[in-house]
């Protein structure tokens, strides 16, 4: 059977006749071409093209457009090379026994450069295909291609904000609904649990005019986050709602209201509760379902959210459930960045929270998820940052501590966990004022979700640095009341009681301390604290003697 076309899926698409004979095509063309040639024997039904390549179309013109299409290329391809696509009611097929493939450049991305503007269906499938394409390719002698910052958002839900309907009378040009909406997809994009759409992309929907389930398969989102405002004299009003939105289910519904002047200047403390609120039913939905389904069949953005959630947990048992939960994750992909670098962390925080056994072990093994995550992205940031925090907490080497973090914030100059950590390697060399500014930046950009109580942890150690012993306090207090247990915030507000002459209390605080973490003692304290041999850790450790820490 003689060859009637001939594709170049390597490099920049290409295609040809039997003779060899270049075909120029649009790019709406070579994108139908591209999708029949992956295609299992070639076959594609029409409701998958439909979707795919005119997902923001109605079902009608989209049915228009693809016999259009088909119609098109068929003309392009000329009266004997068309004899190779046939179609029926259902289905578009391409005879594959009638196609060579040029791979000759296989060493090159899968259409590489191809871009189908206004289209999130076929970009999604298309990065799929490259990802999949990588894995199959890879082996000993041929290494992975790195699959870029998108194979990190992968793993993540997706989350958009539409736009707020604007309720004040006489007010249908006001800014406020528009503001509302950029603030809240901001905010919520500080979060290390779920991506966050622009708002650009999600600006065009209206869920008056569509559901949700048909803004999940065009953009690709998993939650929606719609409302309406009202601006009562100085005071905003709004209804937030937070949505599954291929379930099509109102999951999370809150009132708020704030100074309307806090919202224009971008600072209201309402949308930052509603963000939080957000982002801990996200988290919160995913530790229930992962709590009693089994793990292999869920989907992994709620496996990862809920192995983030329970890694900040001070039960070991649930402690543990969150590594369970990340070896499946790297079961079904043990190359994922993201997913190597949490399990890194899962051993630097088994150190922190003293649950760890052999602390050179779980030094090692997270050098080893470090080294791992940064082969398959060497740019990744929380990557980098990982790799600070080895050198830092675990290491005790600042200079190469502060490398990494510099290298994880030129990746995302926003990268809160960088901030915050490189502030308290500053407090550790005794660089306190360093250390506060830094970690006073990183909570402003504090990530939604349970990781917040870790932050005003070290917030607080780097008050303490700076001898602000009340600030510390409060910031201590504040953690504990996410995390009771968590051992560095009870030992920070102990000290710092204690050096305010607060003795009682600080002994109260070292109570709970060795409840939380009955194997500590001073011996462990200078043998394992990174600012333990400075001269202020030696202060420190004279407190935490005077509050009761046996030696």
């Amino acid at each position: 059977m003689s060859i009637l076309l001939r594709v170049g899926r390597f490099g920049a698409f290409n295609v040809a006749d039997g003779d060899g004979t270049a075909i120029p095509l649009g790019a709406k063309h070579q994108a139908l071409l591209a999708l029949l040639c992956t295609a299992e024997s070639g076959v594609r039904t029409r409701a998958f093209l439909e979707q795919t390549l005119w997902s923001l179309a109605q079902p009608e013109q989209a049915k228009a457009s693809l016999r259009t299409a088909l119609s098109t290329l068929r003309r392009h391809l000329g009266p004997q090379t068309a004899e190779v696509i046939t179609a029926n009611r259902e289905r578009v097929i391409l005879d594959l026994g009638r196609v060579a493939f040029d791979d000759s450049l296989g060493e090159a991305e899968f259409m590489e450069g191809f871009e189908l503007p206004y289209e999130a269906s076929f970009a999604r499938w298309l990065q799929q295909t490259r990802l999949d394409i990588s894995r199959k390719t890879s082996g000993p002698d041929r290494p992975p291609q790195p699959a870029g910052r998108l194979r990190h958002e992968a793993l993540l839900p997706l989350i958009a904000v539409l736009p707020f309907a604007q309720l004040a009378p006489g007010e249908d040009t006001s800014p406020l609904g528009s503001l509302i909406s950029e603030e809240l997809s901001r905010s919520l994009a500080r979060s290390q649990a779920f991506a966050v759409t622009s708002y650009l992309a999600s600006r065009q929907f209206d869920l008056n005019r569509v559901r949700p389930s048909e803004v999940s398969a065009i953009a690709g989102v998993k939650y929606l986050v719609s409302g309406s405002v009202r601006a009562n004299g100085q005071v905003m009003s709004a209804e937030i709602e937070l949505h599954d939105a291929e379930r099509e289910q109102v999951i999370w519904s809150r009132h708020f209201e704030g100074p309307l002047n806090d919202v224009l200047a971008g600072t209201s403390e309402a949308l930052r509760e509603a963000t939080r609120q957000i982002g801990q039913t996200l988290v919160g939905e995913a530790v229930r379902i992962a709590g009693f389904k089994p793990l292999p069949s869920l989907e992994g953005h709620m496996l990862l959210m809920a192995a983030i959630s329970m890694m900040q947990e001070m039960t070991p048992k649930r402690f543990g459930r969150a590594r369970d939960i990340l070896k499946v994750l790297l079961d079904r992909d043990p190359k994922h960045p993201l997913v190597l670098t949490w399990m890194g962390f899962w051993h630097v925080l088994r150190v922190q929270k003293g649950f760890s056994s052999d602390r050179r072990e779980d030094t090692e093994l997270a050098t080893q998820f470090a080294s791992s995550a940064l082969e398959a992205d060497p740019s990744f940031s929380l990557a980098h940052t990982l790799k600070g925090a080895i050198s830092s907490h675990l290491l005790f080497d600042f200079k190469q501590a502060q490398t990494s973090y510099d290298l994880a914030l030129k990746d995302n100059p926003n990268e809160a966990l960088a901030i915050l950590l490189k502030g308290a390697a500053w407090a550790y060399q005794g660089r306190p004022i360093e250390a506060v500014e830094l970690t006073d930046a990183a909570r402003r950009l504090t990530p939604l979700g349970p990781q917040k109580y870790y932050f005003d942890s070290v917030s607080a150690f780097a008050n303490l640095s700076a001898h602000n012993y009340d600030r510390a306090i409060e910031l201590a207090n504040r953690s504990l009341q996410a995390n009771a247990a968590y051992p560095a915030s009870l030992r920070t507000k102990a000290i710092a009681l204690q050096l305010l002459g607060r003795s009682g209390e600080a002994r109260e605080a070292v109570h709970s301390l060795m409840v939380a973490s009955p194997r500590f003692n001073l011996s462990r304290y200078h043998r394992e604290h990174p600012a333990a041999a400075s001269r202020e850790g030696n202060e420190w450790a004279d407190a935490l003697k005077q509050a009761g820490v046996p030696a």
